[in-house]
């Protein structure tokens, strides 16, 4: 009996074995294991090159600190001329680094880097026995920073305080100049309209160096609060290729005309129907507005237009006339010169340079006489200030919707974090950031 009931035993066995685990195989046709290969010491070779740095010292040449890279004096002399076409050297500081890069085997130094500024480096490569120097621009990128927050006091206090603490102080300050300067200029007085209690929301694009500082950064899109009233700006590339700022619903932000063409001192004469010359040494109409500057005080095109004259205008002096839209024109008068290039028939753009400040013509001291007409008749330009520029066109107007929606997400998203990158970029425009 013991011997049945273990070939019994061994038969179970067997079969718990195949349907317990259908990967196993039966002991005679089970493969031996592949051997395993031989591990290989690690390979190690040595960098081609290597890179260290040195730093100009108090009461230190240039010269000197080349001498510490131990250079032969005739090679010396050579990257020191080479450094000299782009650097003056007595223009260095104190800190100033020079990167060098060194062969590994013989010590040869193939090449160096120095940075001239924020935005530019020098770089001096070994090319066969001879230095060849370039500057190079500082490769940067973009990123999109959302800033939000509420107001106690000020606009200044408000960015300074708000939500984005990596965020420079530097470029808080630089934000604020565009929101009260040039984005909101006609729309929120800063200093009078802002309450305790108010909010903000902005949303703009940096372009970013190596080491994370900015070069430049614009607004892409603004919300303010203000007692529960919206005030909205979104930058936005119109039909003609510019970028403007208009609001929510697509009606431009930019005044049609500047306050003033230019930055003065005072205002000597107003707009008049009947002012004493003193030249002519009589009554008669003033029909512009006299602004008192210094000689060659660029001048600006108070909105944009065509030229229709650049050149001399008699008592007017050197002159330049505008034609703008909706039958208005200016008039600039007495220029020291008019801007190299302007001619009639050209196209100028609000802001744009057209001349300089003199006292050509009937002028006793250099100053600017700025004229403005509509359909030719004088008007006080003080009267013209709330003629706002072309709102987006219908045939714009669904791309917009689409800038506008993408940035309101992107503000929302700034509610929880203060930057992030720019990956995706709005069709409307190039680096515009969504």
């Amino acid at each position: 009996m013991a011997k049945a009931y273990r070939i019994v035993a061994l038969g179970m066995l067997g079969v718990v074995g195949v349907a317990g685990a259908g990967s196993f195989l039966a002991p005679s046709t089970r493969e031996a294991p592949a051997p395993r290969p031989a591990l290989l010491p690690v390979a190690y070779a040595a960098p081609v090159e290597q890179r260290f740095q040195d730093t100009l010292r108090e009461g230190e040449t240039l010269s000197e600190l080349l001498e510490r890279s131990r250079l032969d004096a005739d090679e010396a002399s050579a990257l020191l001329a080479q450094l000299r076409e782009h650097q003056d050297p007595r223009g260095l500081r104190p800190g100033a680094t020079l990167s060098y890069r060194r062969a590994t085997e013989g010590g040869e130094l193939r090449g160096l880097e120095m940075k001239l500024d924020a935005d530019r480096r020098l770089v001096v490569r070994r090319r066969g026995g001879e230095w060849d120097a370039e500057v190079e621009e500082v490769p940067t990128g973009h990123d999109t920073v959302a800033l939000t927050g509420k107001v106690e006091s000020s606009l200044y206090q408000a960015v300074m305080a708000g939500r984005g603490a990596d965020v420079p102080r530097v470029e808080r300050e630089r934000i604020v100049d565009l929101l009260a300067d040039r984005i909101f200029a006609w729309q929120i007085d800063f200093s009078r309209d802002l309450q305790p209690g108010d909010s903000y929301r902005i949303l703009y694009e940096r372009e970013v160096r190596p080491d994370g500082s900015a070069r430049s950064w614009r607004v892409l899109g603004a919300l303010f609060d203000l007692g529960g009233h919206e005030h909205s700006a979104f930058l936005f590339r119109a039909s003609d290729g510019g970028e403007d700022y208009y609001d929510r619903t697509g009606e431009s932000l930019r005044r049609a005309f500047l306050r003033a063409p230019l930055e003065f001192r005072r205002i000597t004469s107003a707009f008049s129907t009947s002012r004493f010359h003193p030249i002519l040494k009589r009554s008669r109409p003033h029909y512009g507005i006299d602004y008192a500057a210094a000689p060659g005080t660029p001048i600006h095109a108070v909105g944009d237009g065509v030229v229709v004259q650049a050149g001399w205008g008699g008592g007017y002096g050197n002159m330049v006339e505008i034609r703008h839209r909706q039958g208005y024109s200016s008039r600039y008068g007495h220029m020291r010169a008019v801007a190299a290039g302007l001619h009639r028939g050209d196209r100028v753009k609000q802001g744009q340079v057209i001349g300089y400040v003199g006292s050509t013509g009937l002028a006793t001291g250099p100053h600017l006489h700025y004229e403005f007409r509509e359909d030719g008749r004088p008007v006080n330009p003080g009267s013209v200030k709330y003629i706002t520029g072309e709102p987006v066109t219908g045939g714009l107007r669904a791309r917009f919707r689409e800038m506008v929606s993408a940035r309101l997400a992107a503000l929302d998203r700034g509610g929880s974090a203060s930057r992030y990158a720019a990956a995706k970029r709005s069709p409307n425009a190039a680096r515009a950031g969504d």
